[in-house]
């Protein structure tokens, strides 16, 4: 398994290719029925018909202690009109793959060719009715549609179990992706389906999504609002289900990606486009319209929350410079808890968790200023817990935590269950002495990792550190993707890319904290690195 995970109440696995999760999935189902039949005479099962059920349905099939005869077998969807023998029917599908396999004690389908739809949506009610369903197996078609649920007629609070639905374009379309109809113009436009209510309403959900056809609906599924638009996204309401899901179809899920907004532009509205093209998640605010985020507008919040809402998208945390500062000088400390506060409360008002702070510039080495950074934090960190908001620490070539085994002097002694690190491997590398950031580093803070800023970069012959795109320089961006997998990592991916295309644009430009000239040609930049780091993910 490549990976596993929670989303609300929802189980999801994740596996390197359709073959495996196919057989994971037959082992889970075979399992339910076993358990099932060993305090029930009978049970009752629900199979969808699809191309993506192909390899679920055969190791189920031949997996071996099943009696099938104590199991009622129902399909959920059927299309209306097509002749009795059609290929394209799904009584005749499951037929072919199933039904006709094993030995069930009933199997019942659904008439799409019947001369009374309302009459035929009766009868098959009445049999759901009269056999509760134990065991659903579905799939999520290509606009999130579970059966023939698609999002101009979802109902999630269906009165109805079964009903007469008219298909739309990209349901449509699919058949014929799937290389079930010629062209468009040879599929129905309406068909019998088993509603909403009628499916999640089972004892055990087993959702089998494989493909990179189903890559756009898996991620509306699991990272979208719960909503009739995706009404697939319902199973994050069951405890019951289980999402069974190849890496085609799950790259977007496998991490949770944002960018940082004035890596790419000053233009909120223009990030959130790039952030929804790559189908991230979130973005992380720095600079906006070229102003820092301690210093926006309660205007400008709002355009902010507005346009996040627009695109979909959440704001993960705000990227501070808090602490970039004299730790002996006090004004300059109180300037900095001033704007800690502001911070907290931007995050408040956009909904972001996180605030990352630094931790003073180099002064007489972490060691020796050690208990002053602690207070310090300490500080910050009883103002931020009043409003649930945790502090992330940036390692940083410029403060006094600049690497690894100085953050993990840091969190040694520093317990506080609001602080976490903000890990950034890549700032290792512009370290003035440079240390392994991954394993090495790594493996020193592993443990209080929850956020993570991502870039990559080079060291020249004389050992300046130069920006790189993300998978061509110094830092093992595979590795460390192959071990977030293995642990599970649900924190953020925030791309930082720190490089720019243009070869106009200036070694001052790019120092320059934040603002337009910072961001000018970030935009190609983050673009460019969004394209490679999906090829690393999927390669």
């Amino acid at each position: 398994m490549l990976k596993t995970f929670n989303v609300d109440k929802l189980s999801v696995r994740v596996f390197e290719d359709r073959d495996k999760m196919g057989k994971d999935a037959a082992l889970a189902i075979s399992e339910k029925i076993k358990e099932l039949l060993s305090h029930k005479e009978t049970i009752n099962m629900i199979f969808a018909a699809a191309p993506s059920q192909n390899d679920m349905i055969d190791a189920l099939i031949h997996t071996s202690g099943i009696d099938w005869s104590r199991i009622n077998a129902f399909h959920m969807d059927e299309y209306i009109g097509l002749s009795e023998d059609a290929p394209q029917g799904f009584g005749n599908f499951l037929r072919d793959r199933i039904f006709s396999k094993v030995n069930f004690k009933s199997v019942n389908y659904i008439n799409g060719q019947a001369e009374d739809i309302k009459s035929e949506c009766e009868r098959y009610s009445k049999l759901l009715i009269e056999n509760p369903v134990d065991i659903v197996c579905m799939g999520v078609g290509e606009n999130g549609h579970i059966a023939f649920n698609d999002p101009p007629v979802a109902d999630f609070n269906d009165k109805a179990l079964v009903k007469e639905v008219k298909l739309d374009e990209i349901c449509r379309n699919q058949q014929v992706n799937d290389g079930c109809f010629d062209s468009i113009d040879k599929v129905p436009v309406s068909a019998l389906t088993l509603t909403i209510p009628a499916l999640v309403g089972a004892d055990y959900i087993f959702c089998v999504v494989p493909a990179a056809t189903k890559r756009n609906a898996v991620f509306s599924m699991l990272r979208g609002k719960i909503s009739e638009k995706c009404p697939a996204s319902i199973l994050r309401t069951r405890e019951n289900a289980i999402l069974f899901c190849d890496k085609q179809s799950a790259q977007d899920v496998l991490f949770r990606k944002a960018i940082i907004t004035d890596e790419a532009t000053q233009d909120f509205e223009k990030a959130c486009a790039l952030a929804k093209k790559y189908n991230y998640e979130a973005v992380e605010l720095r600079s906006v319209w070229d102003t820092k985020p301690h210093e926006l507008t309660d205007g400008q919040i709002s355009q902010i929350n507005e346009i996040a809402k627009k695109y979909e998208l959440k704001i993960c945390a705000i990227s501070s410079a808090v602490f970039k500062c004299d730790m002996n000088n006090e004004t300059e400390v109180k300037e900095q808890f001033d704007m800690l506060e502001k911070c907290v409360a931007l995050a408040v008002k956009t909904g972001a968790g996180f605030v990352r702070i630094f931790t003073f510039w180099k002064n007489n080495g972490i060691e020796k200023d050690l208990e002053i950074i602690k207070s310090h934090i300490a500080k910050a960190a009883d103002y931020a817990k009043e409003y649930g908001i945790t502090l992330v620490v940036e390692q940083d070539p410029s403060v006094s935590v600049c690497n690894s085994d100085e953050m993990k002097i840091l969190f040694d002694s520093l317990d506080i269950e609001n602080v976490k690190v903000l890990w950034d491997p890549g700032n290792q590398i512009y370290n003035e002495v440079y240390k392994v950031p991954y394993p090495d580093g790594y493996e020193l803070i592993k443990d209080s990792i929850c956020h993570i800023h991502l870039k990559d970069a080079i060291r020249k012959e004389d050992g300046t550190p130069e920006g790189v795109v993300i998978g061509s320089g110094m830092l093992d961006v595979k590795g460390i993707l192959n071990e977030l997998l293995k642990i599970n990592y649900e924190g953020f991916i925030v791309q930082e890319p720190h490089f720019r295309i243009a070869s106009n644009i200036s070694e001052d430009k790019l120092k320059l904290p934040g603002g337009s000239a910072f961001s000018e040609g970030g935009f190609e930049a983050s673009e460019l690195c969004m394209q490679k780091f999906e090829n690393i993910v999927f390669n």
